[in-house]
């Protein structure tokens, strides 16, 4: 039996035994909030994948679409996914991995990814693997700009692209680099539509692969820019239910799907029994994830139709992070903006007793007559105990210039147009931590001052 109807039969039989159970609930779900996804003939599309298999668990419908419609489908990978240091020990058998196991790791990946695409039907040319670190890249853009000294990574022990067989062998790890590298593709392909990782995503890489492409796109001179879909792959709970539940719909997590711009493509039979047997090249991420990654075999992918038009001005929704370690109310943000300036309101929950909880948040504005490594990298920093300190790529800033109000633990900043290089837009994001521990994050967006 071949892999496309060993595939098909296991799905067939696992879900006969298991969908009924899940069926009735999930047609209660309401798809109010998500619309249709369809593709044109002769589209040129780009999958930009933060690591291996990421293409295939969020666009291998969309992809085998544009490729039936005779359109050409480009994948882009940010890193090798070389850094899964538990699945790598699984699948080698070895209790201990030396830097040179995890390159020749990433170089397993990409071969599997190689092989996944060939099913899908993709010429190999049209991969291009960037080559970037695993696990590194959203620290490469919180705190590398400008710094002329490449990430290191931890595993492979490399601050360069270490992999002989890509163009960008010896590429230094650095942020600018990154955002070059993926400039240059979208000027060069010039895509209709882009599919990149979603900024909620749990996974850093993820995250940071949002950001950068959006940077790029905002650079890109002498293109019409392309439509970008989100999509995403790791979130708390989801999909639901976890398994082989091919004749269920997939829909966005809660609370994401209150949102209006989801959209949705249906898979076909066929589609759905490739994108199986696709995942199952991924020998070495199956281990113990195979319930999981096979969650995404569903009756259609989903995406946050994200676009350009954002950087109107405005409202900025509120943001708010509902669970700590004891799964309290953290804190409560609020950003707005008037002619001046950026504001924050920063309510702590006074029921928190640790005080070395804390919260970061980062501004880093755009401007399109200014390189984005030159412009200021703001980090605010606001402790339960009280202590606040605010840094311009690593200078401290005078408090008096943005604090405006302190009431208890409740906190009013306001971030002046003039300290933000009066920038067309501003790219925020942030994360709660104990100490040095992250706990949680809110997704970066661009927002576009008044």
């Amino acid at each position: 039996m071949n892999c496309k109807h060993a595939c098909a039969t296991i799905i067939v039989v696992i879900g006969m035994l298991f969908c009924c159970t899940f069926l009735s609930a999930n047609s209660r779900l309401s798809a109010n909030h998500v619309g249709k996804l369809t593709l044109r003939e002769n589209e040129t599309i780009i999958v930009f994948a933060p690591h291996p298999d990421d293409e295939i668990i969020g666009c291998a419908g969309i992809i085998q679409e544009c490729l039936a419609k005779h359109g050409k489908v480009y994948i882009v990978f940010l890193t090798n996914g070389d850094h899964n240091q538990f699945a790598f020990k699984a699948y080698t058998k070895k209790i201990a991995l030396t830097p040179t196991d995890y390159i020749k790791l990433g170089e397993i990946r990409r071969q599997e990814s190689t092989r996944s695409s060939n099913i899908m039907g993709i010429p190999s040319e049209n991969l291009i693997f960037l080559g970037y670190p695993d696990c590194g890249t959203l620290k490469m853009w919180e705190n590398y700009w400008n710094t002329q000294k490449p990430f290191k990574n931890f595993f492979t022990r490399k601050n360069f692209v270490p992999y002989l067989d890509t163009p960008l062998y010896g590429e230094a790890y650095l942020p600018e680099n990154i955002e070059n590298n993926i400039q240059h593709i979208l000027e060069e392909i010039k895509p209709s539509r882009i599919f990149v990782s979603h900024p909620a995503d749990q996974n850093s890489d993820h995250r940071a692969l949002f950001n950068f492409v959006y940077l790029a796109l905002l650079d890109c001179k002498n293109i019409e820019y392309p439509q970008i879909y989100c999509y995403l792959v790791h979130a708390k709970g989801w999909p639901k239910p976890k398994g082989v539940f091919t004749n269920i719909t997939m829909k966005p997590p809660e609370p994401m799907c209150q949102r209006d711009d989801w959209v949705s493509f249906a898979l076909t039979r066929t589609q759905k029994d490739n994108k199986a047997c696709a995942l199952d090249c991924f020998k070495s991420q199956l281990l113990g994830k195979k319930n999981w990654m096979f969650s995404f075999v569903r009756t259609n992918e989903i995406f946050q139709q994200i676009s350009f038009t954002m950087l109107q001005n405005k409202e900025i929704p509120e943001i708010t992070q509902e669970e700590s370690l004891k799964r309290s109310k953290v804190y409560n943000l609020k950003l707005g903006t008037d002619p001046d300036g950026i504001i924050f309101n920063l309510a702590f929950d006074k029921k928190l007793l640790e005080p070395e909880f804390g919260v970061k948040v980062y501004l880093y504005p755009w401007r399109k007559d200014i390189p984005f490594s030159l412009m200021p990298k703001i980090l605010l920093q606001v402790k339960l105990d009280g202590k606040i300190t605010i840094y311009d790529n690593e200078k401290k800033i005078a408090l008096t210039d943005i604090l405006v109000d302190k009431s208890n633990k409740n906190y009013i900043f306001k971030f002046p147009m003039e300290i933000l290089a009066n920038p067309d837009a501003v790219f925020i994001g942030g994360e709660t931590k104990i100490s040095t521990l992250t706990l949680d994050f809110f997704p970066w967006q661009v927002v576009r001052p008044n």
